[in-house]
């Protein structure tokens, strides 16, 4: 967004609702129903948000509106803390494919805290009757490539408010950066949603999105929808990575240093500053409220190098905060890289550090 942009708190909300094999454009399947997280859908075999995304072949209600459900909304937002809220996002868990969490779209210009029945005429409003939100058909966009998330996703992207985790038992809300993000991420990977398109292009904090260049979209035609938990995973990352430009390589980096495999390092090497160590020097760092060490990880040979073996676990080490801008920024020269470690000089003191074992 541009920095001159104030960011607006509670703009958006996310708000997940139970998997429709269906597009949520139809009854769900039996095993949509034994599968579901929710209680309420096994106990009744009813999904209420099943005709969410039915807008385009539902009738809409006499005021113009389409309505919709998520059981998020059954104990309403506040008014006060929901008064700026202009985009609800819907997230779902795909139970055949490792109930990996997606958002499928969402309801623009969204008006909820009350229920709405249903009074227009469908057969399949006799069993669907009402809905806790509704929008005008032209603002609601499903996603025919949804947006795979995570909690190592949305802290790298900035789709959710610093420090927050996706909710599971409630709603998250969204400021405008994580709005703009969102949906700069769904442009990019449904080209071809013209409503999507539409929009973006009446929705003021949006506009400039289909004007402006940016390099997402060869980002994310790189990640896929891997998250990059496995080392097979970075591999491909790596042979992907070869040839692109600064930009992209830089945004794999960050996103490897913040990830899943990241988490996995630090546990690996004991949440410990690898030049602390080396120093002789406890860690320089702080705890956090659960009980880790807050701790940094650090690619040594550069991602843009597009060395063979730049991605992987055997190029990183965790560092604190302090030693990860130094070794950024500050008088540091890799001098060895071995098979089993490296050797720095920084501020003219030769350390030697050993690699990450992964065995």
């Amino acid at each position: 967004m541009d920095t001159e942009q104030k960011t607006i708190l509670n703009y958006g909300i996310l708000s997940s609702i139970s998997w429709n094999s269906n597009n949520w454009a139809d009854h769900p399947s039996n095993e949509d129903l034994k599968t579901s997280k929710y209680d309420y859908v096994k106990d009744n075999a009813h999904m209420h948000e099943s005709l969410n995304f039915g807008h385009d072949k539902f009738p809409a209600e006499d005021d113009g509106y389409y309505i919709g459900y998520t059981p998020m909304f059954n104990r309403p937002p506040d008014v006060n803390n929901s008064r700026n809220v202009q985009v609800v996002f819907f997230t779902s868990s795909d139970y055949k494919n490792s109930n990996r969490k997606t958002i499928i779209g969402f309801y623009g210009f969204p008006v909820f805290r009350e229920w709405f029945t249903r009074n227009s005429k469908h057969e399949l409003y006799k069993t669907y009757d009402s809905g806790n939100i509704k929008a005008f058909p032209e603002d609601i966009i499903y996603f025919q490539n949804p947006i795979v998330i995570n909690n190592d996703i949305v802290s790298v992207q900035n789709f959710l408010p610093d420090g927050k985790k996706i909710s599971q038992q409630g709603f998250n809300y969204l400021n405008s950066d994580n709005v703009y993000n969102l949906i700069k991420l769904a442009l990019s990977l449904n080209p071809s949603n013209n409503k999507l398109k539409n929009f973006v292009e009446k929705f003021p904090l949006l506009e400039k999105l289909t004007k402006e260049e940016f390099d997402l979209q060869d980002f994310i035609g790189i990640i896929g929808d891997t998250t990059a938990d496995t080392l097979k995973d970075i591999e491909k990352l790596e042979k992907k990575m070869k040839g692109q430009q600064p930009e992209i390589k830089q945004r794999i980096s960050n996103y490897i240093e913040r990830g899943a495999i990241s988490n996995k390092v630090k546990k690996l090497n004991n949440y410990k500053c690898s030049v602390c160590e080396a120093l002789g020097n406890p860690t320089n760092s702080f705890i956090k409220q659960n009980g880790d060490t807050y701790i940094e990880t650090h690619h040594i040979e550069p991602v843009s190098t597009a060395k063979t073996g730049v991605l992987s676990i055997t190029n990183l080490m965790t560092v604190c905060a302090n030693h990860h801008r130094q070794l950024h920024y500050g008088n540091v020269d890799l001098t060895e890289n071995t098979e089993k470690y490296f050797t720095f000089i920084i501020d003219n003191k030769k350390i030697q550090i050993e690699k990450i074992n992964i065995s």
